[in-house]
């Protein structure tokens, strides 16, 4: 059973000090001029085509439904890690210092950036891509594109770390390593660093920096983090505010102790679903704290647990970090175990059903669930999680996890190396 603790009510600033803090924020824009004429980020090339809406403009339309069969249409390599799409676009990663957007219904190239380090990562977020690369100083280096067009928006540059996970939600840009996460807004300033800093300006403000993290994820004002600590048997797991008063103090909510082996597999209004292996068997009930089981904790402390099935989460990164493969969906947030794609009440996060034999997240067509399958794609009641039909698709004989997403009438999935286009 999860254990919590309360935590003090956080300082409040006083009027002197949201003073001081607004001309630090003025001479910190001005300095932000001046970082972006002469960054790596602006001396990088982008090379735009034609926007994708245009690309696009021949099939426009939205699905009603899914269609009755599917075939591929275009393919691409890609080395990104996840499905990138945005604004009815596909971004891949050519090599790994170049990001190609492609219109998702005819595979067209839109534009292309060629960035001047390596890409740590990249993210798809309030019709952009960020594109985060490895600079002198760390994955610390983004740049804000356009999603339609490739214009520049926002640069960053600033100490990051070596290796770098991205997650993102409607509200903010993550990164996760073994000992920070931290959270960027939409003009890329970091709203809140939790772990170690590696210049602080004031030292004192960041607590258990002996533990290291090993998942995260975030929705709205919640960020949760989840680290393993020394010579402990069980994990911590931290609600913290996403937007905190001071970006460099952060401001729990709540703090639990969760089994050893947990990780954080969905967030959503002010809660969060830690998935907890157990013994290899689906707990019996709620009250079993062997079995295999989900333990949905709030920022308020309280907790509900219910059984669940046997997940394959596949093993953590080299740095020992691991990440939920999540796809929010209008009515619930799912997270694809390795298994089957499990889908969660968006209100309450109690499990409602599970899509057994997915190979990834699926997506929305229409009025109808899109699922990935060893024969093709399931279509799927969103409301119940039954299977209504599997159109099949030939995957010249890839058998690995597929991502799968949906643009106006065109499916696209992420096969290992590979986006491939389908269409009715």
């Amino acid at each position: 059973m999860a254990e919590l603790r309360c935590l003090p009510r956080p300082e409040r600033r006083t009027r002197t000090d949201l003073t001081i803090t607004a001309a630090i924020t003025a001479a910190t824009v001005a300095l932000g001029g001046l970082v972006w004429l002469g960054s790596d980020a602006r001396s990088s090339n982008v090379e735009a085509t034609a926007p994708v809406h245009e690309l696009n403009a021949d099939a426009s339309e939205e699905a009603v439904s899914a269609p009755g069969q599917l075939a591929e249409t275009w393919s691409a390599p890609d080395e990104m890690e996840g499905l990138m799409m945005a604004e009815g676009g596909v971004a891949t990663k050519e090599d790994p210092t170049t990001v190609v957007m492609r219109a998702a219904a005819t595979g067209e190239e839109a534009w292309r950036y060629t960035a001047a380090h390596e890409i740590c990562a990249a993210v798809p977020n309030w019709e952009t891509i960020t594109v985060i690369m490895r600079g002198p100083k760390g994955c610390g280096q983004a740049v804000s594109l356009d999603a339609d067009t490739g214009e520049y928006r926002y640069t960053r540059d600033a100490l990051g770390a070596d290796t770098i996970h991205a997650f993102n939600s409607k509200d903010n840009i993550g990164l996760l390593s073994r000992e920070r996460v931290e959270l960027w807004r939409s003009d890329l300033v970091r709203t809140v660093e939790v772990g170690k800093q590696e210049a602080p300006a004031k030292p004192g403000l960041q607590e258990h920096l002996e533990c290291s993290f090993t998942s995260a994820l975030t929705h709205s004002h919640l960020l949760v983090t989840v680290q393993s600590c020394p010579d402990q048997d069980k994990k911590l797991v931290r609600l913290l505010k996403a937007v905190p008063e001071e970006s460099n103090e952060p401001e729990a909510l709540h703090e639990y102790t969760v089994p050893a082996d947990s990780e954080v597999v969905a967030v959503s209004n002010g809660q969060a679903v830690i998935y907890a292996p157990g013994n290899g068997t689906p707990a019996r009930d709620a009250q079993d704290n062997e079995g295999s089981r989900f333990q949905v904790l709030d920022e308020k402390g309280n907790f509900a647990q219910f059984p669940a099935d046997v997940a394959d989460l596949g093993a953590h990164s080299e740095d020992g970090l691991w990440l939920a493969q999540v796809a929010d969906l209008p009515q619930h947030k799912t997270w694809f175990d390795g298994r089957r794609l499990v889908s969660f009440n968006t209100s309450t996060l109690a499990p409602e059903y599970a899509v057994e034999g997915a190979l990834g997240t699926g997506d929305v067509m229409g009025s109808d669930l899109l699922v990935p399958v060893a024969e093709g794609v399931a279509v799927v009641d969103p409301a119940t999680g039954g299977v209504l039909r599997v159109i099949p698709v030939d995957r010249g004989g890839y058998t690995g996890p597929v991502t799968l997403r949906v643009a106006g009438t065109t499916v696209v999935e992420q096969r290992g190396d590979e986006v491939v286009a389908l269409a009715g």
